[in-house]
């Protein structure tokens, strides 16, 4: 589909550049190079430089033959899975203007640095009962993430009854024996040392409060505030602005959750659902049918065989299954060489590449927001010079005397190639 795009891209540009009179530089076999996308290529004061120089008849071939190479490399290049690259290299793009555009737009509020400053002087100790299950990262139990969350429920519900106190419900439920060693007990702890969730509650908490069931990467968890203290911080000069710098670089999950939320609302704006207990069921097969490889874990390349059928997740009215998943891990970042050793991180590569998705689909439908046209153009530039050295390096491949001049000229013949 990208090349396709990208064709009818370079006919409605070629139109366009018609209508405005744009300067032929070069043309070949199915197409063209105007002086309106050298200079989109390399810009208009390097393309100002070397007008006057002895190397535009050598820029202007260079990049008429990367346009060659671009335009039928489906026949140019043997090795098809080249073309995963060429939509990584579009997916990476987009996503960088959305993550530009979400930074650039986040603001700290005053309140929430004021928070973590007043935080700092107040430590905590909590009594706390995690109910891990087989997609968390505490893996202590077998057991689907629904049945951790009803467990974990039911402890909330007896320990609201008075049927058992919490002392009693950590000795009954603690799935570890350090932890019901110590009772359960964390702490004093400093703010920010746990996950964001758990800070949001303890920090406005008072000694007595329980809560639960709170979902964290380690599981489900019923908490008690235990006691808080107060703590004698040495005074740090300008440390709120400290702090601000802190956030913005990724500390204590704020910036986290400011991108994840909005990635979250666009997964649901385009008719998302993740389908947990599929994923559950898929990492259960994976590892019951010894794809997993010690230390590496399972890769996510070979979870096709496990020859689930069932959908893992549903988004734009389409059912998406394992193929689509490793269709999207060639085509997004480095996600082709994900491992799993434990079903936490499936679940979340599996997450990400949708989150990923999602805001590819936001940024195709806000254009506006962004100067589309010259990411197209970076898109197409960076696509065209991988296909370029892909194309070199396979034709050295096939004979090693080759030089780039000798490829380039024989390019240049076969599709008739003309400097004007």
């Amino acid at each position: 589909m990208i090349l396709i795009r990208l064709i009818i891209f370079v006919i409605i540009f070629s139109h366009c550049s018609n209508n405005y009179n744009d300067t032929i530089l070069a043309t070949y076999d199915g197409g063209q190079l105007t002086k309106s996308e050298l200079i989109a290529r390399i810009g208009k004061n390097k393309y100002n430089k070397i007008l006057k120089s002895e190397n535009l008849l050598s820029t202007i071939q260079n990049h008429a033959i990367k346009k060659i190479v671009f335009d039928p490399s489906k026949e140019l290049i043997d090795d098809k899975t080249v073309k995963n690259e060429v939509q990584r290299i579009a997916n990476n793009q987009k996503l960088k203007q959305v993550m530009d555009h979400l930074l650039k737009n986040y603001t700290l509020n005053d309140s929430i640095i004021d928070f973590i400053y007043a935080s700092e002087s107040t430590k905590y100790t909590i009594q706390d009962i995690v109910v891990t299950h087989r997609l968390s990262y505490s893996q202590n139990k077998d057991r689907s993430p629904k049945e951790a969350y009803d467990i974990s429920k039911k402890i909330r519900e007896r320990i609201n009854a008075k049927q058992i106190s919490f002392d009693e419900a950590v000795s009954i439920y603690a799935e570890h024996p350090s932890v019901e060693l110590r009772s359960g007990m964390m702490g004093p702890l400093p703010y920010g040392k746990l996950p964001k969730e758990f800070n949001d509650l303890i920090w406005q908490s008072t000694p007595g409060d329980i809560f639960g069931p709170v979902e964290t990467k380690f599981g489900y968890h019923v908490f008690k505030t235990v006691k808080k203290e107060n703590v004698d911080n040495p005074q740090v000069t300008n440390r709120k602005k400290v702090i601000k710098k802190e956030i913005k670089g990724g500390r204590y999950g704020y910036l986290d959750e400011y991108t994840d939320s909005h990635a979250d609302k666009w997964f649901t704006m385009f008719g998302g659902e993740i389908y947990v207990e599929n994923i559950d069921t898929l990492w259960q097969i994976a590892e019951s049918i010894g794809l997993f490889e010690i230390p590496n874990g399972i890769s996510i390349l070979r979870l096709n065989e496990t020859e689930y059928t069932q959908p893992l997740a549903k988004i734009n009215n389409q059912i998406l299954g394992v193929d689509w998943f490793i269709k999207q891990a060639h085509e997004h970042g480095t996600f082709k060489k994900s491992r799993f050793v434990k079903g936490y991180f499936l679940y979340n590569t599996l997450r990400d590449l949708l989150h990923r998705q999602s805001s590819i689909m936001w940024f195709d439908e806000h254009k506006t927001k962004f100067n589309h046209h010259k990411t197209q153009n970076s898109i197409r530039t960076k696509q065209e010079n991988h296909l370029f050295k892909e194309y070199l390096n396979q034709e050295m491949n096939k004979d090693s005397s080759l030089t780039n001049s000798i490829i380039l000229n024989r390019l240049a013949i076969k599709y008739n190639l003309e400097i004007k």
